[in-house]
């Protein structure tokens, strides 16, 4: 669901929410039904939770048949019914219908957020909650400062329970990655600047080193569904080529196109695309595109997510013995920094999250659930399953058994793990980077990879921010246009189809869709955000 499709429904929304003010259930938690999560006798407490979209898994049908969701029901004495839709689109029909489970897990696209659910009486203020019933929430929040600031609303409002990711090595997961047996056969070390890169690509695109004695090398790949490799190289200008961003300078909100960088940058990347460095079919490419033209042992470079550095060397080291891709910082260049382009690198905590309805039946056995599930004991139920049989504990350490790695069904670990628990997905609880690590850190250049782009400049990336309804509502209207103008002319003048002399015309048409407007929304819900405690 895009932001324009969801916006054109909060009208249809609004039309249900006159009826939740004499539904059940206060929103401070004392008209509440009594159960076990109230702390007396009268058996489990029986709670709906309603996730956004369906869990993609072969080993289970959902998440009521994972081992971790069945102890933790065990634990805290609570029956939980998952509600799982087919796609994101059936949480803007939950709405409308204007019933709701008693827990609900809200995407991070939803117009306004946590804060307009809350405004709209959907969801409820859950600080009194916190302080009475939630002891390791408010502990986590007390202890980590910067977590608590990414959690609150602007006026100090806590409404949902996330993912949290306290060591960020855990979100380190994309950045350019170059093969390094290509390296060493042109005789070049791995890349650290921009006229660096291009020597390279150059070579890449020269020397043959694939060996194949054909001229079919593809330097530098990228896919066309998304401004993957070929935007990040925007932060050596000390800009984001797609987004907004903080200025490199004045530490103000800015929109990475409509800065005198962008002209360089795409200008830079032309010259390129002209000598062959650049994939030639890069706007028209797939994800399933360009694995196989990785799979063909033709591209030299590109930028991805960390599970590439695992899946490749799986498809390719038996063929190639010597294969190696490894990860390398975001290349410097005119801005003299080494700037990472991966938003997540600042976001302890992501935008969706489980929220309490204001028709919660027992609002108290809701957030002791939730309290549970992000304590120790729930988060380490989810990220590693049952000792015994998902994990086993040598030397101190916990690690996955055979049942996980070498599963006798025939699972691919990734897949066998999801019987027990989700240590490579977020739900509500804090990540376990050990847990995640296992499996999307393989390989050596994988952990490498992680470490290097950890160590990236962020000063760029904006943390997430919390918009409200109207404001919310008027940059989804503005960015619908803007987006998709941006992707369009940014392929056009790297590609050359569009003269970079074209470039003012370019910014001008951007302020009169409101790009200036956009960024002065974004500037002022950053300016909240700062104020936060």
């Amino acid at each position: 669901m895009n932001k324009k499709q969801a916006t054109g429904l909060l009208v249809t929304l609004t039309l249900g929410i006159g009826a939740i003010a004499g539904c059940s259930g206060g929103a401070d938690g004392t008209n509440t039904q009594t159960g076990n999560g109230t702390g007396t006798n009268a058996g489990p407490a029986e709670l709906t939770f309603f996730m956004n979209t369906n869990l993609t898994a072969k080993a289970v049908k959902g998440f009521e048949d994972i081992e971790a969701f069945k102890e933790i029901q065990k634990r805290t004495n609570t029956k939980i019914k998952f509600q799982q839709p087919g796609d994101g689109s059936q949480f803007n029909i939950m709405l409308a219908s204007g019933t709701y489970p008693d827990i609900v897990y809200a995407p991070n696209n939803y117009p306004g957020g946590i804060a307009k659910l809350v405004q709209d009486g959907v969801a409820i203020k859950l600080n009194d909650l916190i302080d009475k019933h939630a002891p390791n929430y408010k502990k986590l929040l007390n202890d980590h400062p910067e977590i608590r600031k990414q959690v609150v609303l602007d006026d100090g409002t806590i409404a949902k329970f996330p993912q949290i990711d306290i060591d960020l090595h855990r979100v380190s997961y994309s950045g350019h990655m170059v093969r390094e047996d290509w390296l060493k056969k042109v005789g070049l070390k791995a890349p650290t600047t921009i006229d660096e890169w291009y020597t390279v690509l150059k070579a890449f695109k020269e020397k043959d080193p694939n060996g194949n004695g054909m001229n079919d090398e593809i330097p530098l790949g990228d896919r066309g569904d998304g401004l993957g490799s070929i935007s990040s190289f925007a932060t050596s200008w000390g800009i984001l080529a797609d987004r907004f961003h903080l200025h490199a300078k004045t530490g103000k909100v800015t929109f990475g196109p409509i800065e005198p960088e962008f002209k360089s940058y795409v200008s830079t990347l032309n010259k390129w695309f002209k000598e062959g460095l650049i994939d030639s079919e890069f706007a028209a490419t797939d994800r399933k595109a360009f694995e196989a033209k990785f799979a063909k042992n033709t591209i030299g470079a590109y930028g991805g997510v960390i599970s590439g550095i695992n899946t490749f060397k799986d498809q390719m080291k038996g063929n190639l013995p010597d294969f190696k891709l490894i990860g390398v910082a975001p290349p410097i260049g005119p801005a003299g920094k080494s700037y990472s382009n991966h938003s997540q690198m600042v976001q302890n905590v992501p935008l969706d999250g489980a929220f309490i309805s204001s028709q919660a039946k027992d609002p108290v056995a809701a957030i002791k659930l939730l309290d549970f599930m992000i304590g120790p004991e729930g988060s380490d139920l989810q990220n590693w399953g049952i000792e015994g049989k998902s994990y086993k504990v040598e030397n101190g350490k916990k690690i996955f058994t055979d049942e996980v790695f070498k599963n006798p069904d025939g699972f691919e670990p990734t897949e066998a793990v999801k019987k027990y628990a989700l240590p490579t997905s977020g739900m509500v609880k804090v990540m376990d980077y050990n847990a995640w690590a296992a499996f999307e850190l393989r390989y050596p250049e994988a952990v490498e990879a992680n470490d290097t782009w950890f160590k990236a400049d962020r000063s760029l990336l904006i943390p997430p921010l919390s918009l409200n309804g109207e404001e919310s509502q008027r940059l989804g209207s503005i960015m619908s246009e803007v987006n998709t103008y941006v992707k369009e002319m940014w392929i056009k003048f790297i590609m050359g189809t569009e003269p970079i002399e074209n470039y003012d015309k370019f910014v001008a048409t951007l302020k009169k869709m409101g790009i200036e407007e956009a960024v002065k929304i974004q500037q002022a819900a950053y300016d909240r955000y700062q104020n936060r405690k």
